[in-house]
């Protein structure tokens, strides 16, 4: 019997290490170490930078082991700022991209999505903007943005001017003519708030007439070297309006200042925005866009089919540098995309419109937001194409060339000759051609 006992013993000192190694190896992957991961997150929206740290800490809190660190650059410096990362060895895990051009710098670090979730219900049309020129799909839309007016509905009542009426150019040009002629008693320093001082608006407000020439292929848009002027006689009408009709001095009205002062309060009818400025302005005063902002489109057509521009600016890349760190950042941007915690803060907070198909729109907490989703996942829906312009086009090129014709220090041919041939040349240099 003691031998019996002495042999059970020795059974058990044996056997006992492999079975400890059999459960260990039995867990799931992110129970395989009690060591903390920590991944890095490159935002460049410095205006939704405390609900991604929301975001975040909810995540964090279902999965202890991890831990996020956000970096947020903006404003003009996040490209630059997100080169000086790859340049010094720090290659984020979580990139946002602003465009093709920045998907082709970094085209050789970032991972191929194409199998994840958050991918798979993306609105179609918006999927080119995530890809390589080969068609490898490494970046997911952030959110479904509009470019167009953004209007101050409370001057417009006042005013007596229907938005839901404007059907054309014409009627456009009357209502704001109609506004101007009450601008004293409006209290009003112009009818639009055109922040000419901003390279970046100037440039998002060309693909309004650049756009529609590509058809939402935006792989198309990025290899052209052609800067299309089929539109130009339109554009040249809208900024011959706004030199006309818009606070004096163009070039001194700066982005901030025409939200935050002169739209909130009222002392302009619109700004040349999209619907990115809600958080700002509900910040200001609860609720406040709820009641007083609206969009109209640029009307390019006069077929009564113009409708305001949608798609995506940003999109949310991985990179290959980290191979530990992949499953975890796969898991973060899948969270976000389908995780109704994440959604609410998404929508409700961030306010941004999912970039999704069959989405609720009854979840969604305003009619800009809900008229958005209806425009951008309609068939006729045309995605602006501003992203894709070359590296170094908005602030060295059509930013200035149009603040120099805006304030009459270069002619329209002038300008046309130059945004052609620095277009050609930028694309040209930049493809290695």
């Amino acid at each position: 019997m003691q031998k019996l006992k002495r042999l059970l013993v020795l059974l058990l000192v044996i056997v006992t290490p492999f079975l400890l190694v059999a459960c260990k190896s039995a867990k799931s992957p992110s129970s395989q170490t009690d060591k903390k991961v920590t991944i890095n997150f490159f935002n460049q929206k410095p205006e939704i930078t405390s609900q991604y740290q929301k975001l975040i800490k909810i995540y964090q809190k279902k999965h202890p082991n991890v831990s996020i660190q956000l970096t947020t650059s903006g404003q003009g410096g996040g490209a630059a700022a997100l080169q000086s990362k790859f340049s010094s060895g720090e290659a984020p895990d979580i990139i946002m991209l602003g465009g093709l051009p920045e998907i082709d710098r970094y085209k050789d670090h970032l991972l191929t999505l194409k199998n994840m979730s958050a991918v798979k219900n993306t609105l179609p049309r918006l999927i080119s903007g995530g890809m390589t020129e080969n068609h490898r799909l490494v970046g997911v839309p952030v959110d479904l943005e509009a470019y167009g007016w953004v209007i101050n509905k409370d001057v417009f009542r006042k005013a007596g001017v229907d938005p839901d009426s404007i059907k054309n150019y014409a009627e456009f040009v009357q209502a704001v003519k109609k506004i101007d002629a009450q601008k004293d008693e409006l209290g009003l320093q112009g009818v639009f708030g055109f922040n000419g001082a901003d390279t970046n608006s100037i440039t998002s407000m060309s693909a309004q007439f650049t756009s529609d020439y590509y058809q939402n292929d935006q792989v198309k848009a990025f290899d052209s070297k052609k800067f299309p002027w089929e539109k130009e006689q339109r554009m040249k009408q809208y900024l011959h309006l706004v030199k006309q009709y818009s606070v004096k001095p163009i070039l001194s009205v700066k982005y901030d200042e025409s939200i935050q002062d002169l739209f909130y309060n009222g002392e302009v009818a619109m700004i040349p925005q999209g619907n990115w400025v809600i958080p700002t302005l509900d910040g200001l005063q609860d609720n406040w866009t709820k009641d007083n902002m609206g969009m109209l489109p640029y009307f390019t057509k006069d077929d009564g089919t113009d409708e305001l521009l949608t798609g995506s600016s940003w999109y949310l890349g991985i990179s290959n540098d980290n191979p530990s760190h992949q499953k975890i950042a796969k898991d973060f941007i899948n969270w976000m995309y389908s995780s109704k915690e994440a959604q609410d803060v998404i929508i409700n907070e961030m306010r941004f419109v999912p970039a999704t198909k069959n989405f609720n729109t009854d979840r969604l907490p305003d009619d800009v937001s809900k008229e958005i989703y209806q425009v951008g996942t309609s068939k006729n829906a045309i995605t602006p194409v501003h992203k894709q312009y070359p590296n170094g086009f908005a602030n060295e090129v059509i930013g200035p060339m149009v603040q120099r014709y805006l304030v009459g220090k270069t002619s329209w041919d002038n300008l046309k000759k130059v945004v052609s041939n620095q277009y050609k040349q930028l694309k040209e240099v930049q493809s290695g051609q």
